[in-house]
């Protein structure tokens, strides 16, 4: 029994030294991006870190889409390699720890969690975003965020930041981000097709949504980045694995 609890006593212990040692690696990175909803994430995420590079920042980023993805300051990307292939929402601390390591001004990570309850860890203690980011919400992991498409947005509205700013090109379910932004002190910013250039999205070589484009336009703006630099990086995005790819034919005629 002494034993027993001696081992508690260490695993607390390590548990605080490590928790305060995460909290100092996330304040060695001024910019802290979350991007979270149910479509588009991985995209977003490439475009506002793509964004960033071009206003000089050094930024690490991390999607989880179709092939879950680290990318580096110069845009050069690797797997996220897991053992056994299992997924767990603390390779988000392993990334801030990465992004530390390399003097990153800025992260911009994709959220993995599904779970309520994850989500809102993953905001409050892994990532404690300086901007926020939902898509959208839409009739998806009802099995696990409904059962109605209301509490898919509650679920989503968990890691709006504290004290930050959160960008959304979400409508129907806004009023929920509202109120959930007024608890945590933060301002919000909506979106839409329009605050995208009209030619913006044919100048990609993978299908990318105005919608998109708005959201990683405003948070690069939100970080100081102009929109015409930010718009010129993002045109150097790779597209996520799972994105679907232009293919122009040039018939000769």
């Amino acid at each position: 029994m002494h034993g027993f609890a001696v081992m508690c006593a260490c695993l607390f212990v390590a548990g605080v030294i490590e928790n305060w040692l995460h909290t100092r690696r996330l304040s060695r990175i001024p910019v802290r991006i979350h991007v979270n909803g149910t479509r588009g994430k991985s995209t977003i995420t490439r475009l506002i870190a793509a964004g960033l590079r071009a206003g000089g920042m050094r930024v690490i980023a991390k999607t989880t889409g179709t092939a879950a993805r680290i990318i580096f300051e110069d845009g050069s990307e690797e797997p996220v390699v897991r053992r056994g292939n299992c997924a767990n929402i603390s390779e988000q601390m392993r990334l801030v720890k990465l992004a530390e390591s390399r003097g990153a001004d800025a992260i911009v990570v994709e959220c993995m969690a599904l779970q309520p309850e994850n989500q809102w860890a993953a905001e409050r203690h892994m990532i404690k975003s300086t901007v926020g980011v939902i898509t959208n919400v839409r009739d998806d992991h009802l099995d696990v965020m409904g059962p109605t498409v209301h509490d898919v947005a509650e679920a989503l509205s968990l890691t709006v930041p504290y004290g930050g700013a959160l960008v959304t090109a979400e409508q129907k379910f806004l009023h929920v981000f509202e109120d959930r932004a007024r608890k945590t002190g933060a301002s919000v910013y909506v979106v839409d097709a329009s605050g995208a250039p009209a030619d913006a999205t044919a100048n990609f070589d993978y299908i990318s949504f105005p919608e998109n484009i708005a959201c990683a336009l405003k948070v690069c703006e939100l970080c100081g980045v102009p929109r015409d630099l930010a718009l010129e990086g993002m045109l150097t995005a790779q597209g996520d694995p799972g994105a679907t790819r232009i293919l122009r034919i040039d018939r000769g005629e």
